[in-house]
């Protein structure tokens, strides 16, 4: 009797406790704990220039495990999460993401060509502006894709500083050798949308002449040439003929051209000429090669070990110097005692032409 009352009792107290329900084993209906990326010690980054086999690291980005848990809260062991690192532009909101990298692992090494190849990815190979872009960590595990907070990262892309082209005169005065580079035009400024290039100088008793950009010197077939009416041509056509002291200038974009004749009457002659800066200690600078044609034109080659300033100076006398603004490289326009010009490290073939106080500085292949 005593036996089956015992049964009774237990068979009540089981009534009372609650069922295992099946969520507590069920792994297809959970509640996660996302992942949280950590804090970044920088969020801006401006990429170097690209250099082959140059990679340098950035930064690890770790964040914390997501975690699965049943409906009535019960933590469940989920195996083989796989966390995806996505970025996209901000202003996408993740649209369209790019993966950076699937790992089982909570942190990933990010580098200078991961960022590189990501922006370029998502604003373009030829984007030259900053790009605020989002990083989020996808984590996909129970049959469940969850997302962590995104992180802003700030990407300054590498844009070269873009130059006008380099013009030279071929003709006469160098025995129309196309890949001769003595005498080159010079310009006021360095706006690539200005196409205009000026040349003052001593075309003695007369001299035919063309003008080859940079890139076709070597041949014929694509010099600027003498049209009819000021109308620069563009081909293997005619020559300008000049005498004596005069200004030509050409405008490559609006295709025309002019002559002006130049009273040298007190031009001034120099024996030495060279650029002067904190290169050597400002005196005893090296000294130029002056052209046997034009005697006003002056070229060199010079290699600068740190970044200087760079003036020009006639028979090292202070009373003839030259200089214009700072950021007034590759080309500028000296005047009497101006500042001069910020030159970084660095070899470069250097022009100056003393009628005008027209330079140019050009940088010589590494």
């Amino acid at each position: 009797m005593k036996k089956i009352q015992y049964i009774l009792s237990l068979l009540c107290v089981l009534a009372f406790l609650p069922a295992c329900s099946d969520d507590d084993y069920n792994t297809g209906d959970s509640t996660p704990t996302v992942s949280v990326i950590s804090n970044l010690e920088t969020t801006d980054f401006s990429l170097p220039e690209f250099k082959e086999g140059e990679n340098p690291y950035l930064f690890r980005l770790n964040w914390t495990k997501t975690k699965f848990f049943s409906e009535s809260g019960n933590p469940l062991f989920v195996e083989n999460i796989t966390y995806d690192i996505e970025a996209d532009l901000t202003d996408n909101n993740f649209a369209d993401p790019k993966v950076i990298v699937s790992t089982g692992e909570l942190y990933t090494d990010i580098y200078t060509e991961t960022l590189r190849t990501l922006f370029n990815d998502l604003a373009g190979a030829d984007n030259e502006e900053a790009q605020t872009i989002s990083i989020r960590v996808k984590a996909s595990g129970n049959n469940t894709a969850v997302y962590s907070e995104p992180v802003l990262l700030v990407i300054t892309p590498f844009v070269a500083i873009k130059e006008p082209p380099y013009v030279f005169i071929i003709g006469d005065m160098n025995g129309w050798d196309p890949s001769n580079t003595s005498f080159i035009l010079f310009r006021n400024d360095n706006d690539v949308n200005n196409g205009v290039y000026t040349y003052t100088g001593n075309f003695g008793e007369g001299c035919w002449l063309k003008f080859c950009a940079e890139e076709y010197l070597g041949g014929y077939d694509k010099m600027y040439c003498a049209g009819e009416g000021g109308v620069l041509d563009f081909g293997d056509a005619g020559a300008f003929f000049i005498e004596g002291y005069a200004t030509v200038t050409i405008d490559i974009v609006n295709m025309t051209w002019k002559i002006d004749p130049y009273d040298a009457s007190e031009a001034k002659t120099y024996s030495m000429m060279g650029p002067i800066g904190d290169f050597c200690d400002w005196n005893n600078e090296p000294l130029m090669d002056k052209s046997e044609y034009d005697g006003h034109q002056w070229n060199g080659t010079f290699t600068f070990e740190n970044s200087t300033t760079v003036k020009f100076r006639g028979d090292r006398d202070w009373a003839n110097n030259w200089g214009a603004q700072p950021s007034d490289i590759p080309y500028g326009h000296g005047i009497f005692d101006g500042p001069g010009a910020a030159v970084p490290a660095g070899t470069y073939r250097i022009y100056f032409n003393d009628l005008t106080g027209h330079y140019t500085i050009k940088k010589q292949a590494e």
